[in-house]
């Protein structure tokens, strides 16, 4: 199954051609920057799949997003986190436009599993805020995720500030940070990521790249900071 899923969005993004205008509307919103969650619901919907190496933890991950909008200010949305380690975690959720003007925000409230054979996971709660200042569009993501008897929590802020020098090719930098609250059953005390970001657009399509310095802490290491980058492909429909 989770083979099937991930040869799914990679066949999404290769393979979607229709409304290719509004792939750079998507990344005006940084849909496509990876670990940012929109807050506008620009286009019909997208798909994006990322590959990350962290060098704090020397590992590679791939991991795939999906939304599409449903009706009026909802949106579904489908993750799938680790696809190939051996405890991939898929999950689904519904964002919820709040608010338009100056200031854009959309609540996500996603389920995540601990696997596919695994139903038990956490519930997530994330506000994404997003504000234009001049050539400055910047967003904020604010989550809070726990199991359900809530042995198990974290909280996580993520940020992204960017211009477009160009049209459809956007410069900036994000940030990201994420801590366990205290909890003891997480496996990872806190992580975090701080560098560069450019997305460049073309038709329907649109590439992703961050590159800087990760930090993992985890309950059997040491804070550790090393090098890490991502590189997204992604695509509306």
């Amino acid at each position: 199954m989770m083979k099937s899923l991930t040869a799914l969005a990679l066949t999404l993004s290769f393979g979607t051609i229709a409304h290719a205008e509004t792939a750079r509307d998507l990344a005006t919103s940084a849909s496509f920057t990876s670990g940012i969650m929109r807050a506008t619901s620009e286009g019909n919907g997208f798909v994006n799949v990322s590959s990350d190496f962290d060098g704090s933890t020397d590992s590679i991950r791939v991991s795939a997003l999906g939304e599409v909008n449903i009706a009026w200010r909802v949106r579904a949305a489908v993750k799938l986190l680790d696809a190939f380690s051996d405890e991939p975690r898929p999950g689904v959720g519904a964002g919820l436009r709040w608010l338009d003007g100056d200031i854009t925000l959309t609540a996500y409230l996603f389920y995540k599993t601990e696997g596919f054979t695994e139903p038990e996971g956490e519930i997530e709660l994330l506000l994404s805020f997003e504000r234009e200042v001049g050539a400055v569009r910047a967003v904020a993501n604010v989550a809070y995720g726990q199991d359900p008897e809530g042995n198990e929590r974290d909280g996580e802020l993520a940020l992204l500030a960017h211009v477009e020098p160009r049209t459809g090719w956007f410069v900036g930098g994000t940030a990201r940070y994420r801590d366990a609250l205290g909890s003891t059953k997480e496996s990872v005390i806190r992580d975090g990521f701080a560098g560069p970001t450019s997305t460049l657009t073309l038709g329907a399509f649109a590439l992703s790249l961050n590159a800087g310095v990760a930090m993992a802490q985890t309950q059997m290491m040491a804070r550790k900071f090393g090098p890490a980058t991502t590189l997204s492909l992604g695509a509306a429909f």
